[in-house]
Formats: C-alpha cells, sequence, structure tokens
C-alpha cells in the first residue's frame, strides 16, 4: 500500500472525476481489492495490470495509471464512470480517506 498513490487516487476522484469526498473512500478500497484479487499490493506496478486483473480491474488499474500521469491505458471514460458509479451503488460507505 503506498499512501502517495491514494493520496493522488484522492485528487483524482476529487477533482476530476467530481466525486464527494465521502465517496472517496469507497472507490478507493474497492480499487484496493480489486488490486488484491489481481495479486497486487495497491502500488505504482499495478497500472501495468490491464485487462490481465478482470474486467473491473482494468478500470482500477486505468485509474491507478491516470493518477500517476499516465494515459490510462484502454479504459474509456464512459466505462470508468460507469464503473465508479456501480461501486458507489453497491458497496457500503467507508467515508473519507
Amino acid at each position: 500500500m503506498n499512501s502517495l498513490l491514494e493520496a493522488k487516487l484522492s485528487d483524482l476522484l476529487l477533482h476530476k472525476y467530481r466525486l464527494n469526498p465521502n465517496d472517496t473512500g469507497t472507490v478507493l478500497e474497492c480499487i484496493r481489492r480489486h488490486a488484491r484479487v489481481a495479486g497486487h499490493e495497491l502500488d505504482t506496478e499495478y497500472r501495468f495490470a490491464g485487462l490481465g486483473a478482470g474486467p473491473e480491474g482494468r478500470v482500477a488499474a486505468s485509474l491507478v495509471d491516470q493518477a500517476l500521469l499516465g494515459g490510462g491505458c484502454e479504459s474509456s471514460e464512459y466505462a470508468v464512470k460507469t464503473q465508479i458509479k456501480e461501486w458507489l451503488r453497491v458497496t457500503p460507505r467507508k467515508g473519507k480517506r
């Protein structure tokens, strides 16, 4: 777990995707969960997981890549926004990061 990466992800979710600050913890927990399923920690190496991490994991890896000022791999903006909405709908609230 990399706290600097988590801070960058939180900033990305707040500023680019305009999430409520109370929802960033929920999305970060979902990203952390998908990183663990793919066999990674939430660190800079997870950004290269891509489709090998599964469809939801690909979106999570794309968010990590965008937070590190990368291109966001092959996930479209629509897919990312849709997946974030889905995570917020089905996951219990965690609060602020």
